[in-house]
């Protein structure tokens, strides 16, 4: 009995996809799951979405997508999870409309928060048309570098992070 198979038995509302390559030897290419019961814990959670994505290193590469949010105690809940060979707009597609189809429905108004990724720039809109994307400034302060003096050297750059979370409308 596969994995899979074994936390299906234990969790009967376990989702989980898993794409291959159609050659020979099968390579991975995609693999997208959550936990479930799906619409009835999603119904008790804030309307508040993060999505982020993170690089696997080692052994195994890729990159690792998720969902989180907030649930009533103010806690940080993992929704859902993909873990891809590359991070493209098809890949954002993928997991926004799966996640989308496991939680709520398309016209469900909530809130999407992430970095300025192109990929989820261009798909949101079109997966989740009644949602407001927002940006993390968290995000785009640490791709802000203005010029260090305190270096002595004006050709010298640094991060500066903002004092606090803010968030940008689209």
């Amino acid at each position: 009995m596969s994995y899979f198979a074994k936390v299906r038995f234990v969790d009967p509302n376990f989702v989980f996809d898993i794409q291959t390559t159609s050659c020979k030897y099968k390579r991975f290419t995609r693999y997208f799951w959550c936990f479930g019961p799906l619409q009835k814990t999603y119904k008790l959670l804030r309307p508040v979405v993060v999505i982020g994505k993170t690089f696997l290193k080692g052994r195994y590469r890729g990159t690792l997508l998720t969902t989180i949010v907030i649930d009533p105690s103010n806690y940080i809940f993992p929704l859902v999870f993909l873990i891809t060979d590359s991070k493209t707009t098809g890949s954002w597609r993928y997991f926004l409309e799966m996640f989308g189809y496991n939680f709520h429905g398309y016209d469900t108004r909530f809130v999407v928060i992430s970095d300025k990724n192109p990929g989820i720039i261009n798909v949101v809109p079109k997966v989740f048309p009644f949602a407001i994307h927002t940006f993390c400034a968290f995000y785009i302060s640490n791709n802000i570098k203005l010029p260090s003096k305190a270096r002595g050297s004006h050709l010298g750059w640094q991060q500066r992070p903002l004092p606090a979370l803010i968030l940008i409308n689209t």
